[in-house]
């Protein structure tokens, strides 16, 4: 058990995490997720998932105005939930630029860190060929050593709310909700998370 413990604080002294230091972190890709849900003409909203494609991003405890972060979602991960409806969907010629491009990219621009554990993450979205600016509302989860890896690690939520409109995806306009509401789940390892 001492010879755990001396191995985690090596690799919190040498990571950077132990001196406040900006840390690079590995996407834990099986474990995060970006949700939305979108309003069908008032009777529910549905709600789909996509994951994110293997990358890092940088996060700095001590001052978040150091971190940064780019995240691909790559087009084919998008489920609703249904395979009927993903067929629907990829069929249709109104949804074409969303598929076209095969991926969806967001990269940060800054973080403003409000109190401990929240912050604001401004960035710029890419989707369907269209980019514009975005702001996420951040909370950080937990910084700690992973009990199963035994590396460090870091979990985040975000939540924003995107104009389908704005990115050139107006089609069905009076039947389907023009606002999607979002919500993020990342989780960060520095190392190799497998």
């Amino acid at each position: 058990m001492a010879r755990i413990g001396l191995i985690v604080l090596s690799l919190l002294l040498t990571t950077g995490l132990a001196r406040g230091e900006p840390v690079t972190y590995t996407f834990v890709t099986k474990l995060s997720r970006v949700m939305f849900t979108v309003d069908h003409s008032g009777f529910s909203s549905p709600f789909g998932i996509m994951k994110l494609a293997p990358g890092r991003f940088v996060f700095d405890e001590k001052d978040w105005s150091k971190s940064s972060v780019t995240v691909s979602l790559p087009t084919r991960t998008l489920d609703m939930g249904d395979e009927l409806w993903n067929k629907q969907i990829r069929g249709d010629e109104s949804w074409e630029k969303l598929f076209k491009a095969t991926d969806i990219v967001f990269r940060s621009t800054r973080l403003e860190r409000k109190d401990e554990t929240h912050g604001t993450l401004y960035g710029d979205l890419t989707l369907a060929g269209v980019t514009r600016p975005v702001a996420l509302d951040l909370h950080l989860n937990k910084i700690a050593v992973n009990h199963f890896s035994s590396l460090p690690w870091i979990g985040f939520s975000a939540t924003t709310t995107i104009s389908r409109s704005q990115f050139g995806l107006g089609a069905y306009g009076p039947y389907i909700g023009d606002d999607i509401p979002m919500r993020i789940e990342v989780e960060g390892a520095v190392g190799d998370p497998k």
